[in-house]
């Protein structure tokens, strides 16, 4: 997908830094703000080596910080590895665990296994035309098997801690998120002992990728339209484990790690989980489907074919991997807590191809990784995602948490049940955690990568609590990308573009007209604290409403970028000297934070500031840079002698 012209400019990497943070060089020269942007960078260069207490940050969280002109092209990087396999002739799935790796620091290479080996082996057999029906099932048993022993097998505390005290962790950050919040000592001694097995816990991820890309290939499509044909016939077996009713055809395999499922073309219930359940068709009901969360079955896989099917608990793994594949129908993903693509120290995808989809979940769901791996791919269709919070695109620890929509008009909510942290964020405000959002947890666990991603150009519309719409805290990456469209944005403290206490976040838009509405403070191209934040919007005619600390804006020795490329703007901030192209205090540190905000031509804008207008370059101290071009390209605008008013 090409980049707006605008756009690209902001991701040249040579010798030289992009042709946009230039145009930042030459307003802090022309402005008098050189020096104070210098010692901004300088000290932002300096941060990543900071990191005394927790475990070193992944490479492109600290590359970020230290260099906060590479932050749009390292996002548009991850957004092009995550949308390749939703590409027409682009790559399948099976590629993500490989491309992803880099993302996690990893060395290239596949660990050498017997269990990986035979099912190499395997997969050429299971490609056989000729291998059909029971052959074929026991053979897709065996392959179930071997992934499952291909997984390193957790110690007896990391058994514990995995397959027993995940959602008990969970609850417990949930309860930490309470105003003024004291957890029972016995409580807070098992979230302690967690947090400390997840920051020394060696799992071997290059293994889990490993297995992962192997069931992966299951979900190839022309492997999948092959395998129906080959199954469809498979004589019906009297044989049905409990568990499973309706039109169940044939079970392979005696245990939970090689348990093979095929149900028929008509309505079947799955209430238990299986190493691999084909679905034929038929309006299903999915109890639990794609489960790796227990010892004794570390690999689950889903294939449903078509139909409208409802999903409770789905794609789950803790120490596995797990894969939910529905390639067709008008789908219903109605969950709890920990569901719809989500892991601990694990590897889940949840893909579903067609059909206008609900999802509904509490939290720590839809694309949610606890140090691990957790990826949620609708396709297409008019989608509906609701949660509570660490959702849709969300993460805590060194893990990969990402939600990707391919198009449609859709609708993203999370928010309206996690208190405000705060107490102070004002009425009705909640936590969100959301859309594009991973936290470190200090001072044990450095943060990951996050990412939300809606591909189309819809009418699309996101609502989040604090916390949310591409941001990162504690040595953590967020993005949230949006490719077009004329979209609703609605975020509270901390919203739509933010880096905090060490961490990277963007907002992106490609265009459309759009509307941003933040109802506190600390949004829409902010950061504090040792961040970074970026927001950008490419073209259309767009409304900005926020609060104090926005629209370009660092405090505590940080940096904040607000682009916008074009339209009739308008720009409402309920502060003035910290907003819009502005910097706050500088008590932390004792050094200044760069706060910049750059509005290029193509229509008369309206800023609520004073001072701020059509044409103007200004500089305040701390350092503040504000630009209104009235040229319409980035390319022009470095072609003048002088950025100031002619």
């Amino acid at each position: 997908m090409p980049w707006p012209a605008l756009l690209a400019s902001l991701l040249f990497q040579g010798p030289a830094r992009p042709p946009i943070w230039q145009l930042v060089e030459r307003m802090a020269a022309e402005s008098g703000q050189a020096d104070e942007m210098r010692a901004v960078l300088e000290h932002m260069a300096g941060v990543p080596g900071a990191e005394k207490e927790a475990p070193p940050c992944l490479a492109r969280v600290r590359q970020g910080l230290a260099q906060p002109w590479s932050v749009p092209a390292t996002s548009a990087e991850l957004r092009d590895l995550l949308a390749a396999p939703l590409e027409r002739g682009g790559p399948g799935f099976d590629t993500l665990p490989d491309a992803i790796a880099p993302w996690l620091d990893l060395e290239p290479g596949t660990p050498e296994a017997d269990s990986l080996q035979r099912m190499d082996q395997l997969w050429t057999a299971l490609q056989d035309p000729e291998l059909v029906q029971e052959a074929l099932l026991q053979r897709l048993s065996e392959y179930l098997e071997n992934a499952h022993r291909s997984l390193e097998t957790p110690t007896p505390a990391e058994k514990e801690i995995l397959f027993e005290h995940t959602e008990d962790f969970l609850e417990s950050w949930y309860r930490s998120h309470f105003p003024g919040a004291e957890l029972p000592q016995e409580q807070a001694a098992r979230m302690e002992a967690s947090l400390e097995l997840y920051a020394a816990m060696k799992t071997d991820r290059r293994r889990l990728l490993a297995v992962a890309t192997r069931l992966l290939r299951l979900t190839d499509r022309e492997f999948l339209d092959g395998l129906s044909k080959r199954l469809e016939r498979t004589p019906r077996s009297e044989d049905i484990p409990e568990g499973y009713s309706g039109d169940v055809l044939a079970c392979a395999g005696s245990a939970p790690h090689n348990q093979v499922v095929l149900g028929g073309p008509g309505k079947t219930e799955y209430a238990l989980p299986a190493a691999l359940v084909l679905d034929l068709g038929g309006n299903d009901v999915y109890r639990v489907a794609a489960s790796a969360d227990r010892w004794d079955c570390l690999a689950s896989v889903v294939l449903d074919w078509k139909g409208n099917d409802s999903y409770e608990k789905a794609a789950v793994a803790a120490g596995g991997v797990a894969v939910l594949l529905d390639r067709q129908g008008k789908d219903h993903y109605e969950g709890k807590r920990f569901t719809q693509a989500a892991a601990c120290s694990g590897f889940a995808l949840l893909a579903d191809l067609q059909g206008d989809d609900v999802y509904r979940a509490e939290d720590f769901a839809l694309g949610y990784a606890l140090c691990g791996l957790a990826l949620l791919y609708d396709a297409a269709g008019d989608d509906d995602y609701s949660a509570w919070a660490y959702a849709q695109g969300a993460g805590n620890g060194p893990g990969l948490g990402a939600l990707v929509d391919g198009g449609g008009n859709d609708r993203y909510v999370a928010d309206g049940h996690w208190p405000d942290v705060y107490g102070d964020s004002g009425p009705e405000s909640f936590h969100g955690a959301s859309q594009g959002y991973s936290s470190g947890i200090r001072p044990r666990l450095p943060g990951g990568i996050a990412a939300c991603l809606d591909l189309g150009e819809g009418e699309d519309f996101y609502q989040s609590g604090n916390f949310s719409q591409g941001g990162g805290y504690y040595f953590a990456l967020g993005l949230l990308y949006d490719a077009g469209g004329d979209d609703e944005n609605h975020g509270y403290r901390y919203s739509q573009g933010f880096g905090v206490h060490q961490a990277v976040g963007l907002r992106w838009d490609a265009g459309g007209n759009d509307r941003y509405v933040t109802r506190s403070v600390a949004s829409l191209g902010m950061a504090w604290d040792e961040g970074v934040g970026w927001f950008l919007d490419d073209a259309g005619d767009d409304q900005y409403d926020s609060g104090g600390l926005a629209l370009g804006a660092a405090a505590q020795t940080a940096v904040a970028v607000f682009v916008d490329g074009g339209g009739a703007d308008r720009y409402q901030s309920a502060g003035d000297a910290e907003c819009q192209g502005g910097s706050g205090g500088s008590e932390y540190h004792g050094k200044p934070a760069l706060g910049v905000l750059i509005d290029f031509g193509g229509g008369k804008d309206s800023y609520s500031r004073p001072g701020r207008e059509d044409g103007a370059l200004l500089g305040t101290p701390g350092c503040g840079l504000f630009l209104d071009c009235r040229e319409k390209t980035l390319e022009r605008v470095l072609a003048r002698r002088s950025l100031s008013p002619r």
